[in-house]
């Protein structure tokens, strides 16, 4: 039983520590597999903390600083294309288009497995897709000379490439040429200067240094009438765990820092919980066997022997523990995609790194837990245990701090994941300002003609109370205009909304009134945020100036809506009502039913206005939910390690029990013998595991609660730090406690004393 509890738990242990230690690899290998990663960095504006800068700077850097050997701009698409071919009509959904210029290939060394020319974009339109991609439109057939269609543009594949890395930072599984304007990703406009904003990433020569590059660049920079001189160099290898976010492009490809130290803390605590125990266990089995080492001792064999014989039994019990953690690590790998929310594959861990610290880390243990039975041995006297003494270890004050420092670690953990689900539940059930439940939202073709012919026949269901166009939609805000104000330059968000918005939204108007049909194209409404950021005490009387000739007028202002998740604070939102144009949005009002047949009936209007086009859509608080995804796998993660920590404790407690049955069997039985009841030996045993409780609650509250405050930093609406998940957190350690040592206390109780007096 010793030997199984001993092993099996280094074993649970061990497999907790090794996948978090690849997951910790592998985050921190992102971006390595690129051949030259160390010499690539991204340009960004220091003082803005931004990286979308304009893309006529990559072609200033590659033309006039000979340090650069290769400059690529790179423009994200902020939305998928749904991607046609023309001959097949055949369709494939494209999640990552990128635009970019023939340096792309140069700089991240990207492999083109076939091409029309000597360059991937031979072409004004030249597109380069992956092989997966190629796969997805063309099966078999060669794509080369393909044309692809979106309703945007049109292009002719010159290219195929290699997949990039699964774990590149950047996705892309589409590239345009950059030198074609109508392939550009994005355009910001403030006081009627347009750019088009990308990332541009250097692949600097050797022995260049980039701080000093960039000092180099900001001096000289500003003769080529860029808008910046404040550049600085980010290391491509730096970009994922980069704790500030430069741009939109950056929310959803960034890793996280401070997850990761969480996670790295608890692979320690574990390592230690694991350590205890093994130590308890350890001291536990040396007292038991107190006996054998005296017979071994009167028969000869002297303190090197059993020190040798103490070292082996460890090490041997480590490495079997050891051997059956990988076993288990090679079993739970294809499940690491649900636990860490990333499959961590053994090609993205640097286990040239790994490995040394792993080796490391099992020898320190092994010394570690060999020191326990050293210290036993080096106390034991043969004199004594001739005449039938046991040196006692008084209240054991070391054991006493070790449990004590696995309750606090318990019931810390315990406490963390409460607050992490409590703050998920906040999040997810937050008033967004506009009415989620039952709002359908279906993309848009942006040219096609059907646009309002579809929204009248969708309205004319019996299923559909409320309709609307719009240009944006909130949790995705694709247009941002400045403010107007000289002197206090601010973006607003905006969204083009046809007249009922507000009623199917859900949104409320709070002063002014709502559209009129001669304000096309002349009004908007503005929300709360927006008035407030102006400086408005009414909006009587006042506009948007947001460089149009006459801007906007203001006549309503609506309550604060959120258009991102809660992360981040709410912004100034416009909503302008403009003359008929394209949207790329129509949100739909369901009236509660069968949600199935709904959607069917929806799917055959679809048909029949838009056949060449896919329906693609979903709802609004489905996506709001998804947009906490990242949250949701940590609070699954750390639930996880929780429990195994909680478990690793209970191992111990258990440790602990015995050894007190083991050391008081003779004080129990005189304790019976003179008129003790079960229930005041039960009392006797347990009493210190609930005084370690308390002392742990104590000393956990306080840990648990700064590590929240700062986790919840990451969000501009956040739960309260309720005492009750503290004290809720230490009951819970107390039941956990008291279920495990009650049957080994029971037993040590109800034992017969006549049966505890002869043994002794």
């Amino acid at each position: 039983m010793y030997s199984s509890l001993i092993i099996g738990g280094f074993a649970i242990g061990f497999t907790a520590c090794i996948l978090i230690a690849l997951f910790y690899s592998a985050e921190h290998n992102v971006n390595k597999h690129y051949t030259r990663h160390e010499q690539i960095y991204r340009v960004y504006d220091a003082k803005k903390n931004e990286s979308g800068l304009d893309y006529k700077i990559n072609a200033v850097i590659a033309e006039q600083y000979p340090d650069v050997e290769k400059a690529c701009p790179l423009g994200y698409s902020y939305f998928p294309f749904t991607l046609k071919d023309p001959e097949t009509r055949n369709y494939t959904r494209v999640e990552y288009t990128v635009s970019t210029n023939n340096n792309f290939f140069n700089v991240f060394s990207i492999p083109v497995l076939s091409s029309l020319d000597e360059k991937p974009f031979s072409q004004l339109n030249s597109a380069v897709i992956t092989e997966s991609l190629a796969r997805k439109l063309f099966g078999d057939e060669n794509p080369l000379g393909k044309t692809i269609k979106e309703e945007f543009f049109s292009a002719t594949v010159t290219a195929v490439m290699q997949d990039l890395p699964d774990n590149s930072s950047f996705k892309a599984e589409l590239l345009l040429n950059s030198e074609n304007e109508e392939f550009q990703m994005a355009q910001a406009c403030n006081d009627g200067v347009c750019i088009f904003p990308v990332e541009h990433f250097l692949l600097l020569k050797d022995n260049i240094e980039p701080d000093e590059f960039a000092k180099k660049m900001n001096a000289s920079i500003g003769q080529f009438n860029t808008t910046t001189d404040s550049l600085a160099l980010q290391s491509l290898s730096d970009i994922y765990l980069f704790p500030i976010k430069l741009g939109w492009t950056d929310e959803h490809s960034k890793g996280n820092s401070k997850m990761l130290f969480i996670f790295l803390a608890i692979a320690i605590l574990i390592i230690l919980l694991s350590s205890i125990n093994y130590l308890n266990y350890t001291v536990s089995m040396q007292y038991a066997k107190l006996k054998e080492i005296g017979i071994n001792k009167t028969n000869g064999a002297g303190k090197p022997h059993l020190l040798i014989d103490s070292f082996i039994e460890v090490t041997l019990g480590i490495f079997i523990a050891l051997i059956i953690s990988v076993l288990f690590v090679s079993l739970l790998l294809p499940a690491t995609g649900t636990l860490f929310g990333r499959e961590i594959h053994l090609a993205d861990v640097n286990l040239q790194q790994l490995l040394p610290v792993v080796l490391g880390i099992v020898t320190g243990i092994i010394f570690l837990n060999s020191l326990a039975p050293i210290y036993i041995l080096s106390r034991f006297n043969i004199a004594d245990f001739l005449q039938g003494g046991r040196k006692r270890n008084g209240k054991q004050f070391g054991k006493q701090l070790m449990l004590t420092f696995q309750l606090t670690v318990s019931i810390a953990l315990i406490a963390v994941v409460m607050l992490i689900f409590k703050q998920l539940q906040y999040v997810k059930h937050y008033d967004l300002g506009f009415n989620e439940e039952h709002l359908l939202r279906v993309e848009l073709p942006w040219l096609s003609e059907n646009q309002t012919t579809l929204r009248n026949e969708f309205s004319d269901l019996p299923f559909v109370s409320g309709s609307a166009l719009s240009n944006g939609y909130p949790g995705l805000i694709n247009m941002s205009m400045g403010s107007g104000v000289e002197d206090d330059e601010f973006m607003v968000e905006c969204i083009y909304v046809t007249e009922n918005f507000l009623e199917t939204m859900g949104v409320q108007l709070l002063d002014g009134r709502n559209f009129l049909s001669g304000d096309k194209g002349k009004a908007c409404l503005m929300n709360e945020a927006a008035v407030k950021r102006y400086g408005w005490e009414d909006i009587i009387g006042k506009k948007y100036n947001n460089g149009r000739e006459g801007g906007y007028d203001v006549v309503g202002m609506v309550n604060n809506f959120n258009v991102e998740s809660l992360h981040s604070s709410l912004s100034p939102v416009a909503l302008i009502y403009e003359s008929d144009r394209e949207y790329n949005t129509l949100s739909l009002r369901l009236i509660p039913g069968n949600l199935g047949q709904q959607i069917s009936e929806l799917r055959k209007v679809w048909g029949r206005l838009l056949p060449d086009d896919p329906m693609e859509f979903t709802f609004y608080d489905d996506q709001f939910q998804a947009m906490y995804q990242k949250e949701d796998k940590l609070a699954k993660s750390i639930t996880f390690f929780s429990i195994i920590a909680i478990v690793l404790t209970c191992m111990g407690i258990l440790g602990q029990i015995f050894l007190i049955s083991l050391n008081r069997t003779k004080e129990i039985g005189v304790r019976k013998v003179n008129g003790a009841t079960v229930s005041e030996i039960l009392v006797l045993l347990n009493k210190d595991f609930v005084i370690w409780v308390i002392v742990a609650l104590v000393i956990a509250t306080p840990i648990a609660y700064y590590a929240m405050n700062k986790w919840l930093e990451n969000f501009a609406y956040k739960t309260t730090l309720s005492w009750w998940i503290f004290a809720l957190a230490g009951i819970l350690a107390l039941g956990i406690a008291l279920l495990t040592v009650s049957w080994q206390s029971w037993r040590a109780a109800t034992r017969n004393p006549v049966e505890a007096l002869r043994y002794e």
